[in-house]
C-alpha cells in the first residue's frame, strides 16, 4: 500500500518528506515541534547524521463508519540515532512524549485522513548502526480515520 497514493497524502518538495502518509505526518508534527531531524526514510549522512527515522507499518482496519470513512490503527516505528548513547535515549524519550503529547490537529492536511488518537509502548535500546551510531526507539501507535473518498 503506498501511502501516499492511497491516502492521498500531501507530499512536500523536500527530500525528508519522501513516505508520506501517516508516518509523514508523525514527521510534519515533529518538524513543528522543532525536530529538524525527522525522516520517513534514512538519509544520506552528508544530508544529517543523526537522523530521526519514521517507517509506517500496515492499516489494520476496525471499522467500517457509517459515513464511509474506516476507522483503524497504524503502527509507526520511530528511530533515533546519535553518535552518543546518553543522547540518543534522551531524544528518543522526548520524541515519544511529544508524539503522544502533540496536537494532531492539522496533521492530515492537505489528504483524506485525521489521527485520532496516538500511543506507544515505550522506548527501548536498538543496538547501534553500520557507522557506530547508537539506536533508541519506540513503536507509535496512531488511531486514524480514513476517508478513501466513497471506495471499496
Amino acid at each position: 500500500m503506498a501511502c501516499s497514493e492511497d491516502l492521498g497524502a500531501h507530499v512536500p518538495d523536500d527530500w525528508d518528506a519522501e513516505g508520506g502518509g501517516v508516518a509523514g505526518a508523525a514527521a510534519a508534527l515533529l518538524r513543528a515541534l522543532g525536530y529538524g531531524n525527522a525522516f520517513c526514510s534514512p538519509p544520506p549522512a552528508r544530508l544529517c547524521c543523526e537522523p530521526i527515522v519514521l517507517t509506517q507499518g500496515a492499516l489494520e482496519r476496525e471499522a467500517r463508519l457509517a459515513d464511509g470513512t474506516e476507522r483503524g490503527r497504524v503502527p509507526v516505528d520511530v528511530l533515533v540515532c546519535c553518535e552518543a548513547a546518553r543522547d540518543a535515549e534522551a531524544t528518543c524519550r522526548a520524541v515519544e512524549r511529544d508524539l503522544r503529547r502533540g496536537s494532531w490537529t492539522g496533521a492530515g492536511e492537505g489528504w483524506r485522513c485525521r489521527v485520532a488518537a496516538a500511543d506507544s509502548g515505550g522506548s527501548a535500546p536498538r543496538g547501534r548502526d553500520g557507522s557506530g551510531r547508537w539506536l533508541w526507539g519506540f513503536t507509535l501507535i496512531l488511531t486514524v480515520v480514513i476517508d478513501f473518498g466513497g471506495q471499496g
